[in-house]
């Protein structure tokens, strides 16, 4: 059971944990596997940025992008999730929802578009859904954030998914 959300409790950064699709026929997957690893900031200001990259992602056969092959930029793709822009929560009918207006992203489509997610705190957890209406059925995203554990000094601490 979550609580009430108010924009000052989701203001900041969260590591990804985990993004769950569930099915109609109650299959269930997660489309970036088990080594994933992102990060969501929500500034005070109004400002938002999501990035979700798969585990085990291969570096470029050359180290400038521009060089890389077909191949290499569409696995590229299929493993990266980004976008970012203005975001806001209002009520609705079955709770606080975000929504999230999309002015940058690495999907063209993405760009010019409003989107919704119900939203929950549990603990230091916040987890947001979203339903998908897709040609075979509706398909329930379930995402998990977690706040990030405080920067060590003199080091940098990864995104990756906490095994907790």
């Amino acid at each position: 059971m979550g609580r009430t959300v108010k924009p000052a409790d989701i203001a900041g950064a969260w590591a990804y944990h985990l993004w769950r699709i569930t099915y109609e026929d109650g299959r269930v997957t997660e489309p970036f596997g088990a080594g994933a690893s992102g990060l969501l900031l929500y500034t005070h200001d109004g400002f938002m940025s999501a990035c979700i990259m798969a585990g085990g992602r291969k570096p470029f056969a050359r180290p400038n992008p521009r060089d890389a092959t077909l191949r290499e930029r569409a696995d590229a793709f299929d493993g990266y999730f980004s976008y970012a822009g203005r975001w806001r929560l209002v009520a609705g009918t079955a709770g606080p929802r975000v929504e999230h207006e999309v002015t940058v992203a690495l999907n063209p489509a993405f760009v010019g578009s409003r989107q919704w997610r119900d939203a929950r705190l549990v603990g230091r957890r916040l987890i947001l859904s979203a339903e998908e209406r897709t040609p075979g059925g509706i398909r329930r995203h379930e995402l998990e954030w977690r706040r990030p554990p405080a920067r060590r000094p003199g080091g940098v601490r990864s995104m990756r998914r906490s095994r907790t």
